[in-house]
């Protein structure tokens, strides 16, 4: 089971996750649609979703809709001129919404944090 769960369209992105992740140890996994991270949420500590992936609102949906995962501490990450798709996404529980250069500079500290590193 992963402490983190990710739904990305975007391969770079993909790596920077992982990358972030192994550095702290973190157990990470990646999913491919908005079932499979809604299946592999359950017991995870964090979820990260690319809001301009095709199944990114059914995913948020999905996750606010269960028990098990609607208190998981998700972020959605998204170019900063979506203002629309940044509403909808925190009109469906996702805890916070960034730019995804914003991500980038903030994934050592999600994952540090996971791992009880204080990062600042």
């Amino acid at each position: 089971m992963a402490d983190a769960v990710y739904l990305v369209r975007d391969l770079l992105f993909d790596s920077r996750i992982n990358e972030a992740a192994d550095h702290f140890g973190v157990p990470a996994e990646a999913t491919r649609d908005a079932d499979g991270l809604a299946a592999a949420a359950r017991g995870a500590r964090l979820v990260i979703i690319d809001l301009g992936h095709p199944d990114a609102v059914r995913a948020l949906e999905l996750l606010a809709s269960d028990p098990d995962t609607a208190g998981i501490e998700s972020f959605g990450f998204v170019g900063h001129a979506e203002i629309d798709i940044m509403e909808t996404a925190k009109a469906l529980g996702c805890k916070r919404v960034l730019a995804r250069s914003q991500l980038a500079a903030e994934l050592p500290r999600l994952f540090g944090r996971l791992k009880g590193v204080d990062m600042g």
